[in-house]
């Protein structure tokens, strides 16, 4: 009976309560990214768009993928939400409920702190799932989305659901985190990452060669990884690639090409729309 209840009255609605939360944040990220820059906004962005778009019954069978490949990684990211959050109600990890413990000033500091964190550890991950020995097991199942939707953001094999999600545990060994903070810093990388890989440029091109905002990664940077299948391992920031040799060489050259090519069409229309009728 103990065993029933336990299923029933403690972990089946810890479950439920984690699949609507994490539900709840890849549908914000994802489907707003979707309606807002593929529906809403993809013609007004058709001279941003970086490669040319899968057919439609292609792209419907990939997109279909992507949604069963990210409930699966959901349920993962559920499961250690559960084993997470119980350690840290034994006071294993430095996660807090009161705002005052630290301060208001921590509790802002700590977001960009996590934010440069988890784009360490990212980076690192990422390249080494890019090893052959680990390859086929832990990030294959990401790059079979070749040209990206915003639905590739949680494309993952279970593997790479669990090392994508070690991220958290490890940050909150290190850093103070109050529970909002950890939550928002989870929106703001869902959001991220579905914009990473919606296919758009949506960033200024010439951000890239500037010294400060040229740190961020534009959604270029990330789409030329998955067209290649290597490099460019960085999320939020270019930085590790750069110290690391591992952006493409030719990642700034690719902004122009698509800044000429923007203008070559623009001046293309204008000439047609001036064009005497015959």
């Amino acid at each position: 009976m103990e065993v029933t209840s336990f299923f029933t009255e403690y972990l089946g609605p810890r479950i439920l309560s984690g699949l609507q939360t994490e539900s709840i944040r890849y549908a914000l990220g994802t489907l707003t990214t979707f309606f807002v820059i593929w529906l809403l906004l993809g013609r007004l962005l058709e001279n941003r768009r970086i490669r040319k778009p899968l057919p439609r019954q292609r792209q419907i069978k990939q997109v279909q993928m992507e949604l069963k490949n990210s409930f699966f990684a959901m349920a993962v990211f559920v499961g250690m939400d559960i084993l997470v959050f119980e350690a840290a109600n034994l006071g294993l990890f430095k996660k807090y409920d009161d705002i005052s413990e630290y301060g208001l000033v921590w509790f802002w500091l700590s977001m960009p702190l996590l934010i440069i964190f988890h784009d360490t550890y990212f980076y690192w991950t990422h390249r080494a799932m890019h090893h052959p020995k680990l390859y086929k097991l832990f990030h294959m199942t990401h790059h079979r989305s070749h040209n990206p939707t915003p639905f590739t953001a949680y494309s993952f094999a279970p593997l790479e659901a669990i090392v994508s999600y070690l991220y958290v545990p490890l940050a909150l060994m290190v850093i103070p985190t109050h529970g909002i903070a950890l939550y928002t810093v989870l929106t703001i990388m869902i959001f991220k990452n579905a914009i990473g890989h919606c296919g758009y440029e949506v960033f200024p091109r010439h951000w890239a060669k500037l010294p400060v905002l040229g740190w961020l990664t534009t959604v270029t940077h990330h789409d030329m990884h998955h067209e290649r299948g290597n490099g460019n391992f960085g999320l939020y920031f270019t930085l590790w690639d750069r110290w690391m040799g591992t952006e493409h060489a030719n990642y700034l050259q690719r902004l122009e090409d698509q800044e000429d090519r923007a203008r070559e069409r623009k001046h293309a229309h204008q000439e047609a729309a001036f064009a005497p009728a015959e």
